[in-house]
């Protein structure tokens, strides 16, 4: 006689101790990741950017140049190219 799928699984509790030594968050093979900001956490789907949530974007860009020409442009664009933007302007 058959089994259905649902006489096939483990009871909730058997699931939960053999997940008592899992390999959460340990490396980026981990079979579990947790949500957070550690490195091999996983970030949540309501993450900002903003620094407290998940690392803040543009940590490490810093803007250069005159505000009074196109040097400080020139900054922003390079910043916005090394964050995978495609520069199609022109001088």
């Amino acid at each position: 006689m058959a089994t259905s799928n649902e006489e096939q699984r483990p009871a909730p509790q058997i699931v939960a101790d053999f997940h008592t030594n899992s390999d959460m968050d340990q490396d980026k093979e981990s079979q579990h990741h947790t949500i957070g900001t550690g490195e091999f956490q996983a970030a949540a789907g309501s993450h900002t950017h903003n620094g407290s949530d998940s690392f803040q974007l543009l940590t490490n860009e810093e803007v250069t140049g005159s505000r009074g020409g196109n040097t400080a442009l020139a900054s922003v664009i390079a910043i916005l190219v090394r964050m995978g933007a495609k520069d199609s302007s022109t001088a």
